[in-house]
């Protein structure tokens, strides 16, 4: 299995597909086998069905009062429990105390050292060091604990890209979507798990992808409402790349795979009145004077009868992989199942939904940002869960008016 999965462009890809395997799974809820490459499988029916402890998850501090955010793009523990935040509205990194105080603001709009366009990503690796990804620039930058800028790398790409883990010997894990040429009709444009080293190239493809299931006419490409898609996530030497058709996640130490979920699921129904309110929830980003065309387009397209099998994931500092529900549009709180790297299922929490405001668009321009993604399944999925790390877990919300805070959580996991 680790040769096929290590083959470039493909091998990964054939078995990682998202298809439903519910058959495939025995009757137990959990079976763990180890292959002769090492690679730990462990197979789950129905995760919402495993009998797991909840976890407590008592209110450390909250940055709702003494921080005003601007669309964030990330935040992640450092190893003495501060939290670093990837601003993206005000073009900065902010370190925050353990007590959740800002000790620290880096950085500026600008296109010199530790200055920023359009933060997209921030990563902490094993020794703490801090990974800036800006999309705008097309570039790395690094940072130790303190702040301190230490280097930059560039990177020239001409597909959308998004990076999960920077290594350290310099190469990172990136994900990647070509566009390639899309046919008219129900289709998923493929995702790859690559490798690039220090120059920025892009050396190695891991594995392959279905990406976002879409809908193309000869004029455009529509949404397909509850879509399954590809959802990915990294830190530290740690990546996950997943599948939301069936339970399907696949999570790498470096460029080798570690462990396998496979699983399927309770398929559940998506009601008449719920894809109706997704419906206008789609339409509510276009200016009223042309919902009235903008409906018959979305009525083309297709909504899925059944909700995908998860809706989230994430990994933490040591590896563990959180995999959270799909949150149907209602649902104040998403629930999540703590699996440990080799797979074990360790517990379950739920967690306040991120719902950030719509994407709108205005006189053919956009604005704002949020759940609308109608191409691309760069990025994956934004949801709630920002980082975890030991038993921190730090969250982001919304309040009323639509304005970002984030809270951290001290939780305990089971070992």
């Amino acid at each position: 299995m680790a040769a096929t999965l290590s083959i470039a462009g493909f091998g990964c890809g054939e078995a990682s597909q998202g298809t439903d395997r519910s058959d495939d799974v025995a009757d137990s809820p959990t079976i763990s086998v180890t292959d002769s490459a090492g690679v730990k499988i462990v197979r789950i029916s129905d995760l919402n069905a495993l009998d797991l402890p909840e976890l407590n998850r008592p209110l450390l501090y909250s940055t709702s009062a003494d921080l005003e955010l601007h669309h964030v793009a990330g935040a992640v523990f450092l190893p003495d429990s501060s939290l670093a935040i990837a601003d993206k509205g005000s073009s900065q990194v902010i370190l925050l105390a353990q007590d959740g105080s800002v000790r620290e603001r880096l950085g500026r709009e600008g296109e010199g050292p530790g200055e920023y366009v359009d933060i997209e990503w921030i990563g902490v690796g094993a020794g703490g060091n801090l990974s800036v990804y800006d999309g705008g620039l097309g570039r790395f930058t690094f940072l130790e604990p303190s702040g301190r800028v230490t280097g930059v790398q560039r990177f020239d790409m001409t597909h959308a890209i998004a990076p999960l883990v920077h290594l350290a010997d310099g190469e990172f894990l990136a994900v990647l979507e070509t566009r390639p040429f899309r046919p008219l009709g129900f289709q998923r444009g493929p995702l790859f798990l690559v490798i690039g080293d220090q120059s920025g190239a892009v050396v190695d493809t891991l594995g392959r992808w279905d990406g976002k299931e879409r809908f193309v006419t000869p004029g455009r490409m529509i949404r397909v409402g509850f879509a399954a898609t590809a959802l990915y996530a990294g830190r530290g030497s740690h990546a996950a790349v997943a599948t939301t058709d069936s339970l399907d996640v696949t999570l790498y130490e470096g460029a080798e795979p570690l462990t396998r979920i496979r699983g399927g699921h309770s398929p559940r129904e998506v009601t008449s009145r719920e894809k109706e309110a997704w419906l206008e929830l789609a339409l509510d980003m276009y200016p009223e004077a042309v919902r009235p065309a903008q409906r018959e387009v979305l009525e083309q397209s297709k909504v899925r009868d059944t909700y995908p099998a998860f809706g989230a994931l994430k990994v933490g500092a040591d590896g563990g992989i959180w995999i959270g529900g799909y949150a149907r549009l209602e649902d104040m709180e998403r629930r999540w199942t703590v699996l440990g790297s080799d797979g074990t299922p360790l517990g379950m929490l739920n967690l306040p939904v991120y719902r950030p405001e719509l994407l709108k668009i205005r006189d053919g321009s956009i604005t704002g940002w949020g759940v609308v993604e109608l191409e691309s399944t760069i990025p994956s999925a934004w949801h709630e869960l920002l980082d975890v790390a030991g038993s921190l877990v730090a969250v982001l919300r919304t309040g009323e008016l639509g304005e970002e805070f984030i809270e951290v959580y001290e939780v305990e996991v089971p070992r």
